[in-house]
């Protein structure tokens, strides 16, 4: 790979040489990479270099997705090369990665990795409105994302991060005072969980998405 060659932007990718393009993902912490291909490689090769940097082997439920020209989504044909499929299809060359195919019960993930990132796309698709819950079950998984996130409530002198942090779905409007007693509402729910491992709270997390 001709390493010593400056990046130059076209309109669609970051080219290093004719023969090799430079593609930006985007996970599901919402963190995004680069992964640089040739022009031949598939979909699945892109994925499998996702997976790598993730640490990721139950690589066969995750896929990667892209934005149409009409700004829908659409998951990548991870047989075909990745370059000519974007050329073809997408608004832009930004990919997504994310749960393609469910299990019946989270418990059947060997990996704990592979957990982690359904527990991620759980939540993802609860705060953007996806999976539809009641106030009650908001508050409770909110409790379970923060113990997940941040570990036990008496780590903290007071839970006002919890302001700052974002724990119902964009689509619940909220008037200030409601938002303020549902935010205390999730502060004691944490507090219920200290000591649970990060991971059981994942696993409860996850699983509630396949209730």
């Amino acid at each position: 790979m001709p390493f010593g060659l400056k990046l130059r932007r076209t309109r669609r990718y970051n080219v290093l040489s004719k023969n090799c393009f430079v593609t930006r993902i985007r996970l599901l912490d919402s963190n995004v990479i680069e992964c640089t291909l040739s022009v031949e490689s598939t979909g699945q090769e892109c994925l499998e270099a996702v997976a790598q940097r993730l640490e990721l082997r139950e690589t066969h439920y995750f896929g990667l997705w892209f934005l149409s020209k009409s700004q829908q989504a659409r998951w990548v044909e991870l047989e075909k090369p990745l370059k000519k499929h974007l050329d073809k299809f997408a608004n832009e060359p930004l990919l997504f990665f994310g749960v393609m195919f469910y299990v019946p019960n989270v418990s059947w993930l060997q990996q704990e990795a592979t957990r982690y990132q359904y527990y991620l796309q759980v939540k993802k698709d609860v705060l953007e409105g996806r999976l539809r819950c009641t106030l009650e079950q908001v508050i409770r998984l909110a409790g379970l994302a923060v113990q997940a996130d941040f570990g036990d409530y008496h780590q903290f002198d007071s839970q006002d991060f919890l302001r700052e942090y974002v724990l119902f779905p964009m689509d619940l409007a909220l008037e200030e005072a409601v938002l303020e007693e549902l935010t205390q509402k999730v502060a004691q729910e944490h507090k219920a969980h200290r000591t649970i491992m990060e991971t059981v709270c994942i696993l409860a997390f996850s699983l509630w998405g396949f209730s």
